[in-house]
């Protein structure tokens, strides 16, 4: 088999246009509908529309289970919907996320779902009925384990996960894997690229390094292992280009993977980095006159 072919990113980015042509009004940089939260985890979503905002999305609205409105109703972007019994979105949900799915660009689903079969059918029924590009991670790919292809199939989806989701989903899909150890970034490449040959959507695979699967291409980001602590950053900033490039998904995710190599370069030597901080940088890297 020959080795697959990939493009790698380092200190410069592939696609530098997509840096200085960014959107400049709140309605061009688009609107993201984030899906999730339970009454006894909301940080996740919190962390991803703070980060999202901080990419230079136009809006994001996030949608709660209404179990939290007590605690959260005023917060900015923040919308409710119906909640089952433990807390989590329930399935009479549905119309009220359709209905705000109205108003969006593109609906992002799995943060801190629930895995109760209640919360599991809405996300089904959700991704099955909205007519917008989706961006599904995390609990999302949880939900729909029995009909993955409901994600996968999908041209207009954006699946971002790390490695061992890509494991995974292969094995959902019936999508037969070779590891071969010791092999290292050219097996992952060659499992990325039979899951993505066998599928319609794009992939961004997160860990030690970014890699984007995007039509055909295979573009390498390496960063610092410790960001994947953070999956929030990746759900937000990898959201947020690819929303915002949809005439051309590979070089807007390859330039979101660029934007957290530059994170990776500002790293302290050790700790995990703050929401906060990640936030603060990100702008600061977007204010540059040059890339």
């Amino acid at each position: 088999m020959n080795p697959p072919q990939f493009t790698t990113q380092n200190d410069a980015p592939l696609f530098p246009n997509v840096l200085f042509n960014r959107p400049v009004t709140r309605h061009a940089a688009g609107r993201m509908l984030l899906v999730g939260g339970h009454s006894h985890e909301f940080s996740l979503p919190t962390a991803i529309h703070q980060l999202a905002m901080a990419a230079g999305i136009g809006e994001c609205n996030v949608v709660l289970p209404d179990t939290l409105a007590s605690l959260l109703s005023g917060a900015p972007g923040t919308r409710f919907a119906a909640a089952n019994p433990s807390g989590a979105l329930s399935r009479e949900a549905l119309g009220r996320i359709l209905e705000l799915a109205e108003d969006a660009d593109a609906v992002a689903v799995g943060a801190s779902l629930s895995n109760n079969s209640d919360t599991a059918m809405l996300i089904e029924r959700l991704i099955t009925g909205i007519e917008r590009p989706l961006i599904a991670f995390d609990d999302a790919l949880t939900a729909t384990q029995h009909n993955a292809g409901t994600v996968t199939g999908n041209p207009d989806a954006l699946v971002i996960l790390t490695m061992t989701e890509v494991f995974k989903l292969a094995g959902r899909l019936g999508i037969a894997i070779n590891i071969r150890r010791g092999a290292g970034l050219i097996n992952k490449l060659e499992i990325i690229q039979d899951l993505k040959a066998a599928t319609q959507c794009q992939f961004a695979v997160y860990g030690s390094e970014i890699i984007v699967a995007a039509d055909t291409a295979l573009i390498v980001t390496p960063i610092s292992y410790r960001l994947s602590l953070v999956p929030a950053l990746f759900y937000a900033v990898l959201g947020t280009f690819w929303l915002q490039n949809r005439t051309n998904q590979r070089a807007g995710l390859a330039t979101g993977a660029w934007l957290i190599h530059e994170l990776s370069r500002q790293l302290d030597p050790t700790g995990q980095p703050s929401t906060g901080w990640l936030a603060a940088r990100l702008d600061e890297i977007l204010r540059r006159d040059e890339f």
